[in-house]
């Protein structure tokens, strides 16, 4: 099912099949791991454990695959999530991308599109995390308007960045 459609990207909900393109292009790379969950990679069965956990297979909210559009090629994850960092029901936006497809836009352009997707939820306030060590994530979060409001440590994720946007 495609939940969002960008000029460059669409975002889909996960299929098993996704797994092991996921594990090769993010999980065990160590530059990718590193920058988002603070780690040094991910065996196949813990990636198989994290989608299953936290992948999107059918709605609109939850991590869901990021596809280039005109390639139709699987370059990351990315999806709103439900948090509660500020000790309220939120929507976190949040994006992984592949090595291969930093630099280029992508994050800011999912972002957008997120952005809209929580105000379309008639939600006030929209947050994101970043890994402390991820200054491209907090450059890109920071130009879609995000301000860092805290610092937390989540089990999985390491110590994370809390950024929040007004809506």
């Amino acid at each position: 099912m495609e939940i969002l459609n960008t000029n460059r990207l669409i975002l889909r909900t996960m299929k098993e099949k996704d797994f092991d393109i996921l594990f090769d292009k993010i999980f065990s790379n160590k530059n990718v791991v590193a920058n988002t969950f603070g780690s040094s990679g991910f065996t196949k069965k813990e990636t198989e454990e994290f989608l299953r956990t936290h992948g999107n297979f059918d709605s609109s909210i939850g991590l869901s695959v990021l596809l280039e559009k005109q390639t139709k090629t699987i370059i990351g994850l990315a999806g709103i999530l439900s948090c509660t960092y500020l000790d309220e029901e939120d929507y976190e936006i949040g994006f992984i991308l592949e090595e291969t497809s930093w630099g280029k836009g992508y994050a800011k352009e999912i972002g957008l599109a997120q952005i809209q997707q929580i105000k379309n939820l008639c939600k006030n306030r929209a947050l994101a995390t970043a890994s402390k060590r991820n200054v491209a994530s907090s450059k890109s979060l920071f130009s879609l308007g995000f301000r860092l409001v805290k610092e937390s440590k989540d089990k999985i994720r390491g110590e994370r960045l809390i950024y929040s946007l007004q809506l």
